[in-house]
């Protein structure tokens, strides 16, 4: 075992180097970058990044993403002269595929905001949002903003609704922060939230398609919002295309065909007043000196800074927000805890149930296993908060995801403890009954110590999983450590400097557990150089019986 558990190490010892290797040599990996524009175009297309789950802006349908932001990019990419590729993706992970060039742009109803603007480049404004409130229907406690200080608000994680309700002086424990809008809307029908603030043309879009219990509080939105398109920094020369490749959009009316197509509403000389307004709210951009195509290639190295770097890393920002991430990680290392104290008992009754010769216990006790083990942990969590409601059964979020991982540890937990069991030699029990052993003595006292022992290494790797599987739980808005790192990676404007630090950090949860294992098993070696016989106290008393 000792040499196994030394080759298991050597994986990990990799990924730390590895990983402190990124965060040392980051700067050494910084170059200049060819022309953004010029690349595209040799290129010939347009990469964009979107999250397609925000209707009327991006969705799929069909099998086919359709929304405002996608025509509007399809036109952006006709007037630059390419094609343009959708690249759908979680909301988080937008801005981290934007830095880390996995895209061009980036495209998803994205509020311009300055927390955004220090690490990315904004377009000017292409769309005035704001946000607004939807309610239960009949609901009339919920009117206006001012309504909602002492009520459970539901949001979409890191936009601009969260930011509107904490300036409005929500407290943070009142927001409920989802992956997904629609997940909250969720949240409000399970009477679980009072009320949800978003986007008022997504709010409108989606209560349309699928939630008639719900209705909007108020037809007019709170707050007014700017909502523009990112782009790296270190790429004006794109930058400026995208701005002149929307003016001619406004200008030439596809605009307006576009805009009346997915908001339903007209484009009057106001709304274009107002855009016109804030045209510079986004980053602001020189244009060349010169236009002629062979000066780009010439300016563009100058702009593109090292700063621009991939895997550019913020110092100031993991100090800043280190004690946000350790927090999560606290909230982790407790879910994992309180699963493992629910999980193994429950793993070994369920693996006894499957052993015993009670034919209906049995059959109960192996569909549950096969049933948790054939479906998706995400499926068991979702179906736990969300779907037990409509059977009157609500749980919080807390105890809703302590209850899918202990229910799901379990079904893994019981098959570890099953073929322990069953690894012990048939002459162990015989052994004992011949002592005069009842079969549960035997297995309390002959058995079970021996099994443990055994099925110490798996039950590690099960808690190691366990410990990174407690990730899912941030779809029911629990903030462990996944979920605040991709809340403080969306708007930092340096996700990569976060993912990294929240995989050190799981790392570092991880590797105790490795270390205590490998202790516990030389402790135990004994038992193995024994040469596997029952227990000094039993073998003594069969001794004296003989």
């Amino acid at each position: 075992m000792g040499s196994g558990m030394k080759n298991t190490m050597l994986p990990t010892s990799a990924l730390l180097l590895m990983l402190m290797a990124l965060l040392s040599g980051s700067a050494r990996t910084a170059r200049a970058q060819p022309g953004a524009l010029e690349t595209i175009r040799q290129r010939g297309t347009l990469r964009i990044a979107t999250d397609a789950t925000y209707p009327p802006f991006e969705y799929r349908e069909g099998g086919r993403l359709q929304g405002f932001d996608i025509e509007i990019g399809d036109e952006i990419a006709r007037e630059l002269g390419v094609s343009v590729t959708w690249i759908p993706m979680e909301w988080s992970g937008v801005l981290g595929a934007l830095e880390t060039r996995k895209c061009d742009l980036v495209m998803s109803g994205v509020t311009i905001t300055d927390e955004r603007k220090k690490g990315n480049a904004f377009s000017q404004p292409y769309f005035l949002s704001g946000q607004s409130i939807a309610r239960r229907k009949g609901d009339t406690t919920v009117k206006t903003l001012d309504d909602l200080r002492e009520k459970t608000v539901s949001v979409q994680e890191e936009t601009t609704g969260q930011y509107a309700l904490l300036k409005a002086g929500i407290p943070k424990t009142r927001i409920q922060k989802f992956d997904q809008l629609q997940d909250g809307l969720l949240d409000v029908r399970n009477k679980k939230s009072d009320a949800v603030v978003a986007d008022l043309p997504a709010l409108k879009a989606i209560l349309r398609k699928g939630y008639p219990e719900l209705e909007l509080a108020q037809d007019t939105p709170f707050v007014q919002e700017n909502v523009g398109i990112v782009a790296r920094k270190t790429e004006p020369d794109l930058l400026l295309a995208v701005n002149q490749a929307i003016e001619r959009i406004f200008v030439d009316g596809r605009y307006a065909r576009i805009y009346e197509k997915w908001l339903g509403d007209p484009v009057t000389p106001a709304l274009i007043a107002d855009l016109n307004r804030v045209r510079d709210v986004g980053t602001p951009v020189a244009a060349p000196a010169k236009a002629a195509p062979s000066s780009a290639k010439e300016e563009t190295p100058a702009a593109a800074s090292p700063s621009g770097s991939a895997l550019s890393i913020r110092w100031d920002l993991l100090r800043d927000t280190l004690p946000v991430l350790l927090a999560g990680a606290r909230m982790t290392l407790l879910l994992t805890g309180l699963t493992l104290l629910l999980g193994m008992p429950g793993g070994l009754l369920i693996a006894l149930a499957r052993l015993s010769g009670f034919a209906p216990l049995k059959l109960l006790a192996t569909a549950f296993v096969e049933v948790v083990r054939g479906t998706p942990l995400l499926m068991q969590i979702y179906v736990i908060y969300f779907v037990l409601p409509a059977a009157g059964l609500s749980l919080g979020p807390f105890v809703a995801s302590v209850a899918a991982l202990s229910l799901n540890a379990s079904a893994y937990i019981s098959e570890i403890f099953r073929a322990g069991i069953e690894s012990i030699d048939t002459g162990q029990r015989e052994a004992a009954r011949a002592l005069g052993m009842t079969g549960s003595a035997a297995m309390r006292w002959v058995i079970l110590p021996q099994t443990v022992r055994r099925v110490l290494p798996p039950l590690t790797n099960e808690a190691v999983a366990l410990l990174k599987d407690s990730s899912l739980v941030s779809v029911v808005a629990l903030a462990e450590l996944m979920r605040v790192g991709k809340e403080v990676a969306t708007n930092s404007g340096s996700p990569t400097t976060i993912y990294l630090a929240v995989a050190l950090l799981y790392l570092l949860m991880t590797l105790p557990l490795t270390f205590l294992v490998r202790r516990l098993e030389q402790r135990w070696q004994w038992v193995s150089r024994r040469g596997g016989g029952l227990p000094r106290s039993l073998a003594g008393h069969n001794g004296g019986a003989g």
